[in-house]
């Protein structure tokens, strides 16, 4: 029983609370919020003891806002402005949605139990005319900022036949006009390798770096080329110069190191002084594992190569021909091998130590295999550098 009133206080609460939210929102001008809280409790049950109060905060909420916003309609067909169709569109559209929600709470009464009668405006004329003349002046706009030939307006007349496309897909030849925006809008880069070293890269290389799907470079309005392509005026050029190709010797490193450790080998019963076994407090025998010296010698051998890549990547304005930036682009990659033999007690061998026993020699990778693994090294670098760019 006392649970059951707890649950009708806080109801009770709860309730009053909404209400004195909603009348602050009615008396703040916050009127869609005032809407809003007012329909969602009506929709929940209009039968309960707060539906009259919050059916009055409706009609009286719905009137305030319609009133200020045909008000501000009018100010703005006075303004004569076309890019006011935009809000007395929307203005409109919004009216009427508030309308559609309202009209299936009918019949709605107030706390007296009284019916609110609410009146209703068909805004269907006005939001086909406003649509039309929102429809116009975007075109409008669209076609004259995409006639100056500026890739800046032609992607903000691009998103412009979006949103008119969105309003009305069958709008004259949109759908041709946000293609030319597009394509008007992009940054075509083309990107070259070039080697002015002595060595020859070989075709894999290039083919690698070159892949530049598997960069994920391109974005909307950004698209990498590497092979020129007919009808494409480029605007800008990455070229790739190779500048040098090092390869050290096959290295053969050896060493002899010589191990020395405690290990554990069994266990025995703990002893005092007087060679009485210790005991814990159930007064079992205390067991301790017994530690011996055990050594060896280790000769560890290390196979290594190297190769070390400069480049240097230059970056073309190509409308005004001139070079806008340069990087320098270093990489490199090893190769290593390690393996070992042993003379000794193996139990002084740590993890690693012993895995490299099960270790051999290998064939030394040739110059070409090399330049093919330092090539994903080469990649991610000449990413990071034409995001880099590309962020300037």
């Amino acid at each position: 029983m006392k649970k059951t009133l707890l649950f009708v206080v806080v109801l009770c609460l709860f309730s009053c609370n909404s209400i004195k939210k909603t009348q602050r929102a009615v008396n703040s001008g916050n009127f869609i919020e005032a809407i809003d809280r007012s329909i969602e409790q009506l929709q929940k049950n209009k039968q309960n003891n707060k539906s009259g109060t919050y059916a009055s905060l409706l009609k009286q909420s719905f009137e305030k806002y319609r009133a200020s916003t045909l008000e501000r309609i009018n100010f703005l067909e006075k303004e004569t402005l076309n890019d006011n169709s935009k809000s007395i569109y929307e203005s409109y559209v919004r009216l009427q949605s508030i309308q559609n929600r309202i009209k299936p709470l009918s019949p709605l009464q107030n706390e007296e139990g009284e019916t609110i009668a609410f009146e209703f405006y068909d805004f269907s004329e006005n939001i086909i005319v406003e649509k039309e003349n929102y429809a116009d002046y975007l075109y409008q706009k669209a076609t004259d900022l995409l006639s100056t030939n500026n890739k800046i307006d032609s992607r903000i007349a691009y998103n412009s036949f979006v949103e008119l496309e969105n309003l009305d897909p069958e709008y004259k030849n949109v759908s041709d006009l946000k293609r030319e925006a597009y394509l008007k809008g992009i940054d075509f880069i083309l990107i070259s390798l070039f080697n002015d070293t002595e060595q020859i890269i070989p075709l894999k290389v290039e083919e690698r770096i070159l892949n530049f799907t598997a960069y994920n470079l391109d974005d909307f309005w950004t698209e990498y080329h590497v092979d020129p392509r007919e009808n494409v005026s480029y605007d800008y050029s990455v070229e790739v110069h190779f500048t040098s190709i090092q390869f050290s010797p096959e290295r053969l490193f050896e060493r002899q190191i010589t191990l020395q450790r405690e290990i554990v080998d069994g266990w025995r019963y703990r002893k005092d002084r007087n060679g009485e076994f210790i005991l814990d407090e159930k007064g079992n025998k205390i067991r301790e594992d017994v530690l011996v010296k055990a050594s060896g010698i280790l000769y560890e051998t290390v196979q290594s190569k190297e190769v070390v890549v400069m480049a240097e990547v230059d970056y073309f304005d190509l409308n005004s021909d001139q070079k806008i930036n340069s990087y320098p682009l270093e990489s490199s990659f090893a190769f290593e091998n390690k393996f070992a033999d042993f003379e000794g007690d193996r139990r002084v061998l740590n993890k690693d130590e012993a895995f490299l026993l099960r270790g051999s020699p290998v064939e030394y990778p040739s110059d070409e295999k090399m330049l093919i693994d330092a090539s994903e090294d080469m990649k991610s670098k000449l990413k990071s550098i034409l995001n880099q760019q590309q962020s300037n």
